[in-house]
């Protein structure tokens, strides 16, 4: 009887930890990482990556981080989902490591 007990105990354990790993998935950001040069000078409201404009997402860390960067440093773009124009913004703006 015991031994029985011990294992259901032992099953819960397991799937509670099965289903942890699920809650930390739901948590990442989901989008397409952007690395690239800065080909033009930033403004609030769009980046210039590899000659490719992208659009800050307003209120967003990269809205705030954008002003940080200058020609011609590599940058890692997160780009959002595609909104309701059709086109991904940038929310994450940080500098290569490589920079």
């Amino acid at each position: 009887m015991k031994l029985s007990k011990l294992s259901l105990i032992a099953a819960t354990v397991a799937i509670a930890f099965c289903l942890q790993s699920a809650s930390v998935w739901a948590t990442r950001a989901v989008g397409v990482t952007v690395t690239g040069q800065i080909t033009a000078s930033p403004s609030p409201t769009q980046i210039e990556i590899a000659h490719h404009v992208y659009l800050i997402q307003p209120n967003s860390p990269a809205a705030n981080a954008a002003r940080s960067f200058f020609l011609g440093q590599t940058v890692d773009a997160v780009l959002s989902a595609p909104g309701v124009n059709g086109q991904p913004q940038v929310v994450s703006l940080v500098l290569h490591p490589t920079g």
